[in-house]
């Protein structure tokens, strides 16, 4: 009976992975301006549905460090940025904004639009403009006080008035842009022209944008590793509370089971389909994993095929699908952190997870390098599932898209949660919170920048023969 009920249900599976793949391959042929522009709200409007989420459960605090005395602010810095609530940029952007004062550092956020992030930090006491046009940024700027600027993917206008502000600039590079036209790369190096230096949050960051630049700007790039906050360790209290509240949502009673998670949004970029692939495979050998995704499906094409892949398995449900949830009850929760990325510049959630003691399966991406080599004994760098991490593009995502169930390192990804499914249930794991979040030394390297901006903006400005 079994049987005959599952075969209706496996080929309803088996045609929604056609189906949904067939639209992802022609939605990719798209230019970048129309698949997110588009093509990306007609699948949304066509496919989305309720997805089931995991509300706070469990309450820890970060981890304090040595305690010191905040110095008086002897800078302020207007931080430019797009809408604080898309992506890892806007936890990056409240990272800084709250803890620059430790630094001496007034922050003034100038971000595109409003939202619950920006709502947050005015209701902490940070001065937040949301502008969304020319004129609005240009009255913003004009009255913030700023003596530096700091842009973090700003928005086109955004850029613009800061540069006609003739004040230092700081631009910070957050990812391996492989949607950047011809031109765009025209205005980002005329940007990087205007700035006193660039940032980029990682290694490989750096050395994508290197290839795309003149040898005099490319000197001009240094790296500042994003940082998360360590979190206090997990009481076995809370770890079970947050145990029920996945069970509760997902509907399977997560007990002994070793449980992967997966904070991210559902998109291209994070190949949420391919590795659902790689993790049923792995499920094959392993009976007691499980893999929850969460995150704001931003492309429900891809969602849909990941769904309709995982249901193809024909067997037990071990990977889950949630929408946005509560990511400390999830960390706490889980035994390990996996992201099977294309392409990324530093992943912050993964930074949270390292930070909240979880070991690391990352493919080889931005911040992959760096990440895995705090906790080498138990995380792994998987290859990366397009291509050469720095020389990524979207010919290869493309490419690696098509190929779903032979995408380059599957293999690699399968051992890799085997093995630290194995390391899981020999050591206790998760481990202990490590204290190398890094925001401490985030803060400070930034805040240098800043203050190295401002000071050669100065000894320009007082040299002969300046204006």
């Amino acid at each position: 009976m079994k049987r005959s009920e599952g075969r209706p249900h496996f080929r309803a599976s088996s045609f929604g992975a056609l189906f949904f793949g067939t639209v992802v391959t022609l939605t990719d042929l798209l230019p970048p301006r129309l698949r997110y522009g588009y093509a990306h709200r007609i699948a949304r409007s066509l496919f989305s549905g309720s997805l089931p989420a995991v509300d706070r459960a469990v309450s820890r605090t970060v981890a304090s460090g040595e305690a010191r005395p905040s110095p008086s602010p002897d800078v302020t810095c207007a931080i430019l940025a797009d809408h604080l609530d898309v992506g890892g940029i806007g936890a990056v952007v409240e990272m800084l904004a709250t803890n620059f004062e430790t630094e001496g550092v007034r922050p003034v956020v100038v971000c595109q639009g409003d939202g619950e992030r920006a709502q947050r930090l005015r209701r902490l006491g940070i001065d937040v403009r949301s502008v969304t046009d020319s004129a609005s940024a240009h009255a913003a700027l004009s009255s913030s006080g700023a003596g530096v600027l700091q842009l973090h993917s700003a928005p086109d206008y955004l850029e613009r008035a800061g540069m006609a502000t003739g004040l230092p600039m700081v631009t910070v590079m957050h990812n391996t842009e492989i949607h950047y036209t011809a031109r765009k790369w025209m205005s980002f190096t005329t940007l990087l022209e205007n700035s006193a230096v660039g940032v980029a949050v990682s290694e490989t960051v750096r050395e994508y944008h290197m290839r795309h630049l003149s040898p005099e700007l490319a000197r001009r790039i240094t790296v500042v590793p994003n940082g998360a906050p360590s979190l206090s360790s997990a009481t076995a209290e809370g770890r079970q509370e947050a145990r029920s509240a996945v069970s509760r949502a997902i509907g399977v009673t997560i007990d002994r089971e070793v449980l992967f998670v997966c904070l991210a949004r559902y998109d291209s970029q994070k190949n949420i389909a391919g590795t659902t692939v790689a993790f049923a495979r792995a499920s094959r050998q392993c009976d007691d994993i499980h893999l929850i995704f969460a995150g704001d499906p931003s492309d429900w094409a891809e969602l849909r095929r990941a769904q309709a892949l995982r249901d193809q398995t024909h067997g037990p449900r071990r990977i889950h699908f949630l929408g946005n949830s509560d990511a400390v009850t999830l960390l706490t929760a889980g035994d390990a952190f996996l992201l099977n990325s294309f392409f990324e510049g530093w992943p912050v959630a993964a930074t949270e997870a390292s930070a909240a003691g979880l070991p690391l399966i990352l493919s080889e991406a931005g911040g992959a390098t760096e990440l895995v080599s705090r906790d080498s004994e138990f995380s792994i760098m998987t290859p990366n599932p397009a291509g050469e991490a720095a020389g990524i593009s979207d010919k290869l995502v493309r490419t690696a898209r098509r190929r779903i169930r032979n995408q380059p390192g599957a293999q690699a990804l399968e051992a890799a949660v085997i093995s630290v499914a194995s390391r899981v249930r020999e050591s206790a794991l998760p481990l202990s919170p490590r204290s190398a979040g890094g925001v401490a030394d985030m803060l400070h390297a930034h805040a240098r920048v800043l203050r190295d901006a401002v000071q050669t903006h100065a000894n320009a400005s007082s040299s002969p023969g300046s204006p």
